[in-house]
């Protein structure tokens, strides 16, 4: 089952240098007493521009979940040392913040990284028991101007990174086997990284990775669309973030998104983010949790959190070319004919009669009467609007209004043939009402594909 992780105050959902081939030159880089081909190394001077934080840019879209803030460096730093480094500050006047260890890398599901702020010149940093691959956190929630260098000295390693459109497979293979003390390996495309074993990659390391990081890319894009991402108004750009996808080694759940990355379980889930073969035709899980980055807050009650993101694995899956869709390969639509079958006080759109792909029908209606704009646009208008929201009534309420407002149509009787019935209901549908408009020239619940 696809998991989600939410707030605490909510439930939990929650890869040898003897073979020279492709080195076009040597340019030593030195870690330690270790000389290598520049097209292995690690950059051991890295300059960073600072950025938006991850909770503006999730405040400016209205999302759920900050994407991934910081960025990957390839530096490994080892347990138990102290990781030195040097900081010179080229404009601004703000410091970025270190990250030891990746998140959810490791047992836990929520485990965190090491984090220290850095100041100008030498930094050490005594490292844990654990150590971890190196991030750098550069941010402000608004007007970014800084830019730092930062100089990694001692107490680190170089990693396997694989980076979009610049290594090559069989440099890859180098690092993987050049790196044997080194646990965990990074893919870094155009919208996204991916940080898993060392093992993991090297399972998959005759995998076409370009390829790989371009599926993920284009599944990011799509819903990026289907959001309204499309940068009519600034509101609308889209997130100028990448995001984490990494190998998670405990057992508590099979997939999950959360804060700053979603997570694939080592024993039975990563192969769908390293494979892009499988991610492209049977990406359901990977397209589910990335699909959890895009939720809105302010439509995303409790019920169809599990629910509402499976509209954008529908739209990858489209994109994809997969058909019949899952919905209809799984016979769902005749479990939507059943549902709204019952009688009135039987259908409650939030109750355990409507499971998960049962509510997904009522979205999904909605679209094919109206159109993919109309969830677009749905993200859209209520982006701009940024309504007051204090608790899954008013998210309703919110969904329920600006879906008549962006189809044009009276969708009263439309949602009480669902069952969208709660405490004041009633003062929404009147609210429909006095929109003063016309109601759906057929009956959307009778739709199917």
């Amino acid at each position: 089952m696809k998991n989600i992780l939410y707030t605490l105050l909510a439930a939990v959902l929650i890869y040898s240098c003897s073979n020279n081939d492709d080195i076009d030159g040597i340019s030593p880089e030195v870690s330690g007493n270790n000389k290598l081909p520049k097209e292995l190394a690690v950059d051991s001077s890295q300059t960073f521009t600072q950025i938006i934080s991850g909770q503006a840019e999730a405040r400016r879209l209205g999302l759920q979940f900050n994407f991934s803030d910081f960025e990957p460096t390839g530096v490994y730093a080892k347990p138990n040392t102290t990781l030195t480094v040097n900081v010179s500050l080229l404009s601004g006047t703000d410091y970025p913040e270190l990250l030891v260890g990746t998140y959810s890398r490791g047992d836990h599901w929520n485990k965190q990284p090491q984090s220290y702020f850095l100041q100008s010149g030498i930094n050490k940093i005594e490292v844990n028991g654990e150590g971890g691959m190196v991030y750098v956190r550069y941010v402000s929630d608004n007007n970014p101007n800084g830019k730092v260098k930062i100089d990694f000295n001692d107490g680190w390693e170089h990693s396997p990174l694989y980076q979009y459109k610049k290594t090559t497979n069989a440099n890859w293979k180098k690092m993987l086997e050049r790196f044997a003390d080194v646990p965990t390996a990074t893919l870094v495309g155009e919208k996204e990284f991916l940080v898993v074993s060392r093992e993991k990659a090297i399972e998959y390391q005759d995998e076409n990775q370009d390829e790989l990081l371009k599926t993920i890319d284009e599944i990011v894009t799509i819903q990026n669309n289907l959001s309204g991402m499309d940068g009519s108004k600034d509101i609308h750009k889209p997130m100028s973030h990448k995001i984490l996808m990494v190998e998670y080694t405990g057992s508590d759940y099979y997939m999950f998104a959360y804060y700053y990355r979603t997570a694939y379980r080592k024993s039975d889930a990563v192969q769908y983010i390293l494979d892009p073969n499988i991610l492209k035709s049977d990406g359901w899980g990977p397209w589910h949790e990335l699909g959890h980055m895009h939720q809105m807050s302010a439509w995303t009650w409790s019920e169809i959190i599990e629910t509402s993101v499976n509209l954008y694995s529908l739209a990858v899956e489209k994109e994809f070319g997969v058909t019949p869709s899952r919905y209809k390969r799984d016979n769902r639509w005749e479990q939507v004919k059943n549902y709204l079958a019952l009688s009135d006080d039987q259908r409650n759109f939030n109750s355990d009669n409507a499971d998960v792909w049962i509510r997904l029908g009522m979205f999904y209606q909605l679209q094919l009467a109206f159109g993919d704009d109309f969830i677009k646009n749905l993200h859209k208008h209520i982006r701009e609007k940024q309504p007051l929201i204090n608790n899954d009534e008013d998210k309703m309420r919110t969904f329920m209004l600006t879906a008549c407002e962006v189809s044009g149509r009276d969708l009263s009787q439309f949602f009480k043939k669902w069952g969208m019935n709660f405490t004041n209901s009633n003062e929404v549908y009147e609210e429909i009402a006095n929109m003063w408009l016309l109601e759906p020239e057929s009956d959307i619940s009778l739709i199917t594909e």
